[in-house]
């Protein structure tokens, strides 16, 4: 996912790993996280692969940095993926479901400590998403030329925004439950 994820940000502007990464932890992360690691080797195989060109940017009192650029192949295998259907639903992982699921063994209050705990950190994420619809119409204003794209982020932003009240709601109704036992 990384490799379509880097592509499509190439795709807007040639960038930096660290501007990737930055763009990353701005947008996508909140549905899909990399690390520089990730980015990098993926980069790496991106131009290995003729998807992507690299050139070195020689830094004035600063790190030489090396800037990503797509080629016209790395534009087509975005077109690619983007235009076959995902036909399958995403599996869930999610790290706390598997603690609950063996939680039966735990002191109660420690579960109840953790899920008030994630329910204070989805509400966090919840209120950031908010921040986020917030400043995006002075985001489409200073770039007319993503308002399309802004539609679709938009989108993205919804699902969070439903996912993140869904949970914290299911996160109530667990502590309620785990409290009546």
């Amino acid at each position: 996912m990384i490799k379509f994820i880097l592509l499509g940000f190439l795709n807007y502007q040639p960038m930096t790993g660290y501007q990737l990464k930055q763009t990353i932890d701005q947008s996508t992360a909140h549905f899909w996280h990399a690390y520089h690691s990730q980015i990098y080797t993926t980069l790496r195989q991106l131009e290995k692969d003729g998807l992507v060109t690299s050139q070195m940017l020689q830094g004035e009192g600063s790190p030489d940095r090396r800037l990503y650029t797509i080629q016209p192949a790395g534009q087509q295998a975005l077109k690619d993926w983007l235009d076959t259907t995902q036909k399958e639903a995403s599996p869930i992982k999610e790290e706390l479901l598997v603690r609950l699921f063996f939680s039966a063994q735990r002191d109660p209050q420690q579960v109840l400590t953790e899920l008030r705990l994630q329910c204070e950190l989805h509400q966090k994420r919840l209120d950031a998403y908010q921040a986020i619809v917030e400043a995006m119409p002075h985001q489409t204003q200073a770039h007319s030329s993503l308002q399309r794209d802004q539609h679709f982020r938009q989108l993205t932003l919804d699902m969070g925004m439903r996912f993140e009240t869904t949970y914290i709601t299911w996160l109530q109704d667990s502590i309620r439950k785990i409290e009546a036992l």
